[in-house]
Formats: C-alpha cells, sequence, structure tokens
C-alpha cells in the first residue's frame, strides 16, 4: 500500500454540496460530519489506506480540539469493511454513545471523538444515505439529535396560524440549564455535552407525538404543545423540571444535580400572536424564573377576555 493521502486528498465536498461522482462510482464509504457544523468540511471520503483522526498536523483527519488526542483513532478497511479502533486515546472513542476500542463501522453508524460527532455511510446506497444525512441536518440538532431552531420556528409558525383559526390553544415551554457555564468550567466541555445528550434523551420519553422538542440555541430548548391549555402547559412544564433535577448526571468525579427553569406562555387562539411574541413572552417568563431562584417555572397565559393573568409556581410542592 502507498502513503495515507493528505487531509486535502481526504476530504472532497463540503455539506450541501452534490456528492461527487468519483465517491458514487467508486462504492467507498465516507464519514459526513454532523457536528459541528460552523466551519470546515463537511464531507469525509474513506480511502484504500488506513487513516488516523487526532489533534496532530500528522493526521488525515485534522480535529482542532483540546479533548481530542494527538493521534486519537484510526479507521482502516478491512474485508470489504471499515474497522474504527481507539489508539489508547485520553477521552475515547464513542459510535453511538458506546465507548469502544476496535468496531466495524456499519451504515448509520455515529463516531463522536471528542465534540465531533461523524455518521457513517456505507457503500451501499451511498447517495440515497448522503441525500437523506443532509436532510436531516437540516431540521435537526446535531449534538442532540432532536429538532432544531430552524424547524422550530417553521413549525411555530404554522401552529399560530391553526390556532388562530379554530381557536384552539398553543402552549409553549423555553427552557434552560441553570449554571451551565458552571458544569463547562469545572467538568469540562465533553460533560458538558454530555449533559445536553442525557437531559434530552431523559425528555424525549415524555414527548407526545404532535409536540416539537427542539434545541434553540446553546442550553437553551424549546418544547410547543398544540392544543394544551394553560393548566396543561404548567403541568408538562413541572414535569419537565423534575425529570432534570430529582435524578443527578454522571461525571467523571461522580454524580452532580443538574436544574434547569422554565417560562410558560400560552394562547388560546382569541387574538392573533405571532411567533415572536409568543417566544418573546415564554422567554421574558424565563428570565423571571431564574430571577426569582432557579429550578422552577415561571407562566403567563391569555384569558379568555385576551387579558394575560399570570402566576408563579415555585418548585415547592
Amino acid at each position: 500500500m502507498g502513503h495515507p493521502p493528505t487531509t486535502e486528498q481526504t476530504i472532497i465536498a463540503k455539506t450541501g454540496s452534490p456528492l461527487p461522482t468519483q465517491l458514487k462510482a467508486d462504492g467507498k464509504g465516507c464519514l459526513v460530519k454532523i457536528y459541528p457544523t460552523e466551519t470546515g468540511p463537511q464531507l469525509i471520503e474513506l480511502p484504500d489506506d488506513p487513516i488516523v483522526i487526532g489533534r496532530g498536523k500528522e493526521c488525515q483527519i485534522e480535529l482542532e480540539d483540546t479533548a481530542v488526542s494527538r493521534q486519537h483513532a484510526k479507521i482502516e478497511p478491512k474485508l470489504g469493511n471499515y474497522v474504527l479502533a481507539d489508539l489508547d486515546s485520553t477521552n475515547g472513542t464513542f459510535v453511538n454513545d458506546e465507548a469502544i476500542e476496535k468496531r466495524f463501522l456499519v451504515a448509520g453508524d455515529l463516531v463522536r471523538i471528542g465534540s465531533t460527532i461523524m455518521k457513517f455511510l456505507s457503500s451501499d446506497h451511498i447517495e440515497t444515505q448522503y441525500h437523506e444525512t443532509i436532510y436531516s441536518m437540516m431540521i435537526h440538532d446535531g449534538l442532540t439529535g432532536i429538532h432544531n431552531k430552524r424547524y422550530f420556528l417553521e413549525t411555530i409558525e404554522r401552529e399560530l396560524v391553526r390556532t388562530a383559526r379554530h381557536r384552539r390553544p398553543l402552549g409553549l415551554a423555553i427552557f434552560d440549564i441553570d449554571h451551565f457555564k458552571e458544569i463547562n468550567d469545572q467538568h469540562g466541555h465533553l460533560v458538558g455535552d454530555a449533559v445536553l445528550r442525557e437531559l434530552t434523551a431523559r425528555l424525549k420519553e415524555t414527548i407526545r407525538r404532535d409536540e416539537i422538542f427542539a434545541r434553540y440555541g446553546g442550553e437553551e430548548f424549546v418544547v410547543l404543545l398544540p392544543e394544551s391549555t394553560l393548566e396543561k402547559a404548567v403541568g408538562f412544564g413541572e414535569r419537565l423540571r423534575r425529570l432534570v433535577a430529582d435524578e443527578p448526571f454522571d461525571g467523571p468525579d461522580g454524580e452532580f444535580q443538574v436544574t434547569v427553569s422554565v417560562g410558560i406562555a400560552e394562547t388560546n387562539g382569541e387574538r392573533v400572536m405571532t411567533p415572536e411574541e409568543l417566544i418573546g413572552l415564554a422567554d421574558s417568563n424565563l428570565y423571571v424564573a431564574k430571577r426569582n431562584g432557579r429550578n422552577r417555572i415561571y407562566y403567563v397565559g391569555a384569558s379568555s377576555s385576551g387579558c394575560w393573568s399570570d402566576n408563579e409556581l415555585s418548585d415547592e410542592d
């Protein structure tokens, strides 16, 4: 075998680009970087020779992340497939959130190295897999797997139109993690990422099919609650708060508590509201919840006359 290709030879396209003809023709596998996506190439062809992933300049896939070891992991073709092996890295190599030493990759596997998440696409039907992955990236958050801000904003606009037309209630919960910066500072950003993933995993179990759970940005999340009166939305907010607060999260030095503050807003459709108005109201209530001590919810809803009534629910039983 010849020398491994350079990084420039390995990386062949950016997200949103058409799948290169060469990749479609030669049947090779590839990785699509789905998180983070702010900068850098996104589509990475896997060559015929082994390649190393790491922080070092000599690596064929270079990740500029202090949580990544200089030579962190290796991918090599074997028996018509690809094997991913950890190179005794400091923070480990993960596939589908499970730490691995060595394993064959299968189509759809999510490879996590440091803060970078990449999706493996196999040579079978790779063009279909690629376009499905790109579409999913447009509407989902790469770190947590839930919907993203873009999808949420499109949905709330439609739901507010439906609410006004049929005079049906619509609730909105906005919440964020209390003292999240301190979590990152004390435990490191890898633990912060793990908290975001664990929190969303806990809450996804409580989300109904017609409700929209999305990452709004950073440590802030939203849940859109169609057909939810103020009473139902407040009940949901309290269940959400308890799901986070009642069970500790795992860290490298043991368990620690995480709490959230929640702002609730609701409209019954009597007065036409814009997305900015409903979001702004819920966000203001979130601020009140934080100002009043955190780990609590604050809510405001529309009365039948269209006036706003407000109450506070603390975390006391």
